[in-house]
């Protein structure tokens, strides 16, 4: 039976929390042209207990951060806020029916769950109650028993703070008194030859300059290939059609590797966890654009956007650490996007995969020691705003995502089963939607496996194909890695 349980708006007395102003990136997010989605799965392990999730949606989830409680309103200047409301949970929560009888194995249901998530992945939230739903998908797949997923409106916030107030709210399922854990962030370091700590410090002296001058070189250098990308499209290839269009239907798959078997090659490279990531994902769409090309290389100029998070402290944060006044770890939008030129194919690379990691470490460490690059897109982009409002604004930012090839988002995840209201949790990882690109792709790592998440144009790209070229990435990657460790 379909509930038609109407939220109830709260008197214009209520708390400050549900007046605060809404963001100007929120604001761009909250437009039609620009609006996106974060979908965040948990896989199952027994079919859900309904009383235990909706207690956990009343007694938890919604007091962990008011913006789960909370609509966007004009006030009379006509200016957009965040304003606190009461909700009831079942106005939020959808669970599917399928029709049984035409269904028997996990293959078929699996196939319904795939369709689902299609469907569900750009539809639009209603803007009268709070921007979030909740999904149940009480069927078997070949994954999972059963799926949560937890669809949360852009508009409201980046993933990190979604995901830093979405972790606070589970506990371990070994001890539920001790706090989740996470990998570490680290490089992993080369042993190199003793020197005379003397000379260590002198020649650092003398690095300083030049580490300076090409930090103010390469800012502009890359403030221009931000500037180059609003105005000059990438070449249409396989994996990027050229025709963005809103409410495009996406097909979300993953694949999933041994997080000891990436920690091998981060090992053996001296790079980190995320730059092997990348480079399997450059040589994977690289060889898709092959495959789809018959066998034939081309040449292209594909751009990757790769969001970055601008917060001093990068890890997670408590909800209220998140609320705090000049707070390291604030809440909100806060990313910005670096642009890397996917490096080309070509025959030798077949013997030398390693490259495609090796040339993602060597841009994704420069971008990093350049954040002036993304203090001046960012001033820019309140330029536009100041000069020209929030639709001119919105669309610079919405041409971003059009003219590159796709867009890359990782996150790191607990090393430790998770439990969410006693249910533990078998696989976890998320997706954002509706970014007006062919491809989108995100990264997590839960206990030893790590998810790549591709959200796939149907019609445009063959996620079967896609997946097929990711995993040969890897393992000629891998093969590659022991050749050299050897």
């Amino acid at each position: 039976m379909k509930l038609r349980v109407k939220t109830k708006v709260k008197s214009p007395k209520s708390s400050d929390e549900g007046c605060e102003p809404v963001s100007p990136t929120s604001e761009c997010f909250l437009t039609m042209s620009v609006t996106s989605y974060i979908l965040c799965f948990f896989e199952l392990e027994f079919p859900p207990h309904f009383p235990s999730i909706y207690a956990f949606l009343n007694d938890v989830f919604l007091n962990v951060h008011p913006r789960f409680s909370s609509i966007v309103v004009k006030d009379a200047k006509g200016k957009k806020k965040w304003k606190k409301i009461e909700v009831n949970i079942k106005d939020h929560v959808k669970i599917p029916l399928l029709n049984k009888d035409n269904i028997s194995t996990e293959e078929e249901y699996s196939t319904q769950y795939d369709d689902y998530i299609s469907e569900i992945a750009t539809s639009e939230i209603a803007v009268d109650k709070p921007l979030w739903e909740l999904h149940i998908f009480n069927y078997p797949t070949k994954k999972s028993v059963s799926t949560l997923i937890f669809k949360f409106h852009h508009g409201i916030a980046d993933g990190t703070s979604l995901m830093g107030v979405v972790l606070s709210c589970i506990q371990r399922s070994d001890d539920p008194s001790k706090p989740l854990t996470f990998p570490s962030r680290t490089t992993s370091i080369r042993p190199k030859e003793n020197k005379n700590s003397h000379t260590q410090t002198i020649m650092k002296l003398f690095n300083i300059v030049p580490q300076f001058m090409a930090s103010i070189f390469y800012s502009f250098y890359d403030l221009g290939q931000s500037l180059r990308l609003l105005h000059s499209e990438d070449d249409p290839t396989p994996i990027r059609s050229g025709y963005a269009k809103i409410n495009q239907h996406y097909r979300i798959c993953t694949v999933n590797l041994f997080l000891t078997d990436v920690k091998r090659i981060k090992t053996i490279l001296g790079v980190t966890v995320n730059d092997v990531v990348i480079g399997i994902i450059f040589l994977g769409t690289r060889l898709y654009m092959q495959e789809m090309n018959n066998g034939r290389l081309k040449n292209t100029r594909s751009t990757v956007l790769i969001t970055l998070n601008t917060r001093n402290d990068k890890g997670y944060a408590r909800p209220e650490e998140m609320r705090e006044k000049n707070t390291k770890v604030p809440w909100g939008n806060r990313f910005s996007l670096v642009e890397l030129r996917i490096t080309n194919l070509e025959e030798e690379d077949f013997k030398n995969p390693l490259k495609f990691i090796l040339k993602a470490h060597k841009l994704i460490k420069r971008k990093k020691n350049t954040p002036f690059a993304q203090n001046l897109m960012t001033s820019f982009f309140g330029a536009v705003r100041t000069c020209r409002g929030l639709q001119a604004a919105t669309r610079t930012f919405e041409r971003r995502f059009n003219n590159s090839s796709f867009l890359v988002t990782n996150m790191i995840g607990p090393t430790e089963k998770m439990s969410l209201a006693s249910h533990p949790i078998k696989g976890f990882y998320f997706m954002p939607t509706g970014l007006l690109s062919s491809l989108t792709v995100s990264v997590m790592s839960y206990m030893q496996t790590l998810t790549i998440g591709l959200a796939v144009e149907e019609g445009v790209i063959d996620h079967q194909r896609l997946i097929t070229c990711v995993e040969k990435a890897f393992q000629l990657i891998s093969q590659a890695a022991t050749t050299t460790s050897n």
